[in-house]
C-alpha cells in the first residue's frame, strides 16, 4: 500500500518511506522512498532520492533515481541524476540530466574453509 498525499493536501517537511510514494497535492520538502508516482497536477519543492521516478507534474529541485520517466505534463526544474531516463515530448526540464553508473550487484560469496 502506497504513501499518498491526495490533491487537497499541501505538507511541509520531509518525506521518507521504505515503500512507494504517491504525491497528488502539494510537498515543501525532500521525498526519499522506493517508487515515486507524481500526479500531473502534483508539486514537490526540495530533493527527490528514489529507485524509480514517475513524474507527471512539477518539481524543482535535484533528483537521483536510478530510472526516470517524465511524462509530456511534467516540469522540471533542476537536475536530474538517472541511471536511465524516458523523456516524453512536450515534457519541459530545465536543468541538466546526469548519468551515473549503475551501483554494481553486491555479491555474497561463500567460501569453503575446512582444512582437507
Amino acid at each position: 500500500m502506497p504513501t499518498i498525499v491526495s490533491a487537497d493536501a499541501a505538507v511541509t517537511g520531509d518525506i521518507a518511506s521504505g515503500g512507494d510514494v504517491q504525491i497528488e497535492g502539494k510537498v515543501t520538502g525532500d521525498v526519499t522512498c522506493k517508487r515515486l508516482t507524481l500526479g500531473a497536477a502534483a508539486e514537490v519543492s526540495g530533493r527527490v532520492e528514489c529507485d524509480t521516478a514517475h513524474l507527471h507534474g512539477a518539481i524543482s529541485g535535484e533528483i537521483h533515481a536510478a530510472t526516470v520517466v517524465v511524462s509530456a505534463s511534467a516540469r522540471v526544474s533542476g537536475d536530474i541524476h538517472h541511471e536511465a531516463i524516458s523523456v516524453d515530448t512536450g515534457a519541459q526540464i530545465e536543468g541538466r540530466l546526469v548519468r551515473r553508473e549503475p551501483k554494481a550487484a553486491q555479491l555474497n560469496l561463500v567460501t569453503d574453509q575446512s582444512s582437507g
